[in-house]
């Protein structure tokens, strides 16, 4: 019975301490990743698989054995409940707290965004020459346009003379993601 109060505390306190120093890095940014350890099965993570569901986690494990570990101690030592029953309700604690904490966790990952604004349809906004934009087929300059409170900078062609840099433009159409035809405007 020692030998199993011992076993308890030590998963306990551990698995406490690894929490806590989880905890620091994922406030304070440390760690690799932005302080996020990573998880079984996710060493080839990519920003596509961000928000899927991961139960096996170091997070769940170290909630496993920290709420498990504190709730069969108190069912054992405190309540003195039968050790079966005491480390089987432990158990059913830990795994308990685990899946609510992989949740919660998969929650706050579904809330990220890369911030890319995707399917612009820029045509007829206004903006400005960023580098000179040569007279028609002789190559590509830049404009900046603002959309949705943000400033892009797309690749821009003309169909007429150049356009000098920092004039104002107009995007008459958009040529692909990055390339926009445009013309000097007042």
């Amino acid at each position: 019975m020692e030998t199993l109060i011992t076993v308890l505390y030590f998963l306990a306190i551990t698995s406490s301490a690894l929490f806590i120093i989880k905890l620091l890095l994922m406030l304070f940014g440390g760690g690799a990743d932005g302080g996020e350890f990573h998880d079984v099965g996710d060493l080839a993570h990519d920003a596509a698989g961000a928000a899927q569901f991961k139960f096996l986690s170091t997070q769940m494990f170290i909630s496993l054995f920290m709420f498990g570990g504190w709730s069969s101690l108190m069912f054992l030592d405190a309540l003195k409940w039968p050790a079966p029953l005491a480390l089987g309700a432990g158990t059913a604690v830990g795994l308990a707290m685990a899946l609510a904490i992989s949740w919660g966790m998969y929650s706050l990952r579904r809330l990220e965004a890369d911030g890319t604004i995707r399917n612009v349809n820029p045509e007829g906004l206004r903006g400005t020459c960023y580098l000179r934009v040569p007279e028609s087929g002789k190559g590509k300059g830049q404009v900046q346009i603002v959309v949705n409170n943000r400033t892009l900078t797309f690749d821009a062609v003309s169909d007429g003379p150049a356009i000098e840099s920092f004039r104002k433009i107009a995007v008459m159409q958009k040529l692909d993601d990055r390339t926009l035809r445009v013309c000097e405007t007042e």
